[in-house]
């Protein structure tokens, strides 16, 4: 081979391997507003959020993540306590040494870490996958269709959100055939505060339709125009008289005292007809938003209407 075809062909090449590296990217858009490059099928990702840890295991991607928080993973994922994960720290304070070790090319937060981000953009490329409760559905479904498109299983992305959609569905007749009205609370150290517009309230009233039992615009406000909690006990019970109540239990969740089984009088909840269901915690307070954690709450919620 002459010198001259050796050049074209090392051109050639070099112009080739040039558009390859130009398709190894994508752009995304979790919030619907920003737009973030991101690699393309990346094979080493930390997930800072569950919801979007659970998404990727849904779709046969479970293996490109190689760090995780582990100390307080939910039951539903304890396939990730594994020795090939780097536990990158609590979900509040990610662990940014060990996050650097890993080496990722993709880092995937929710809001608890957004404070970090600019810290983290600094290791890799990073989404912020936090679920939107005012369009919690839609919301979700965008984060899977994200992942779906960065992992390169779109196909699967859409078979799942074509499941969840048809089993919400069902869900809803069920929820609107029933004359039960619910509230969603929320005990931490003690006390149980209604939970209105949480993430968890828009996905049991907003998107499957449960009654309310207390109007979403009942929650006063303070001077400055922040909400006041309503603390749920007793007498908020006998007032009310809600048909279910679903507990988010955080102290249980993150490792501390579980609510007490006698914090509502028995008495007060026989003559008030009221049901305690206790939701999952750590599906419910440290996850939520991804395709395998919604697929678990709605059998939770639609159950207790049954």
């Amino acid at each position: 081979m002459n010198t001259k075809k050796k050049v074209l062909l090392s051109t050639l090449t070099a112009l080739i391997l040039g558009l390859t590296g130009c398709q190894s990217s994508i752009t995304v858009s979790p919030d619907n507003k920003q737009s973030v490059v991101v690699p393309k099928s990346p094979s080493k990702v930390v997930v800072m959020n569950y919801g979007a840890l659970d998404t990727l295991d849904a779709l046969g991607k479970g293996s490109i993540v190689t760090g995780t928080p582990l100390s307080v993973l939910p039951s539903y994922l304890e396939q990730y306590k594994s020795a090939d994960i780097t536990d990158t720290g609590n979900m509040k304070e990610p662990n940014i040494e060990a996050i650097e070790k890993a080496k990722p090319q993709l880092i995937i937060i929710d809001g608890r870490q957004a404070s970090r981000t600019e810290v983290l953009n600094k290791i890799a490329p990073v989404i912020n996958l936090s679920v939107d409760a005012k369009d919690y559905l839609e919301s979700t479904k965008h984060h899977i269709n994200i992942l779906g498109n960065i992992t390169g299983t779109e196909e699967k992305a859409s078979n799942l959100i074509q499941s969840i959609e048809a089993k919400i569905t069902s869900g809803r007749a069920i929820a609107e055939a029933s004359d039960k009205k619910a509230i969603v609370a929320i005990h931490n150290d003690g006390k149980m505060i209604l939970i209105n517009a949480s993430s968890s309230a828009a996905l049991i009233h907003d998107v499957l339709k449960v009654k309310r039992a207390a109007p979403f615009a009942l929650q006063p406000t303070n001077s400055v125009g922040k909400p006041k909690p309503i603390f749920i006990d007793n007498s908020y019970i006998s007032k009310v008289k809600p048909d279910i109540i679903y507990v988010v239990d955080r102290s249980k969740a993150i490792g501390q005292s579980a609510m007490s089984g006698d914090f509502f009088d028995s008495k007060v909840l026989a003559k008030s007809q009221t049901k305690v269901v206790y939701l999952t915690p750590d599906l419910w307070y440290l996850s939520g938003g991804g395709a395998e954690s919604l697929d678990l709450q709605i059998d939770e919620v639609i159950d207790a209407l049954k």
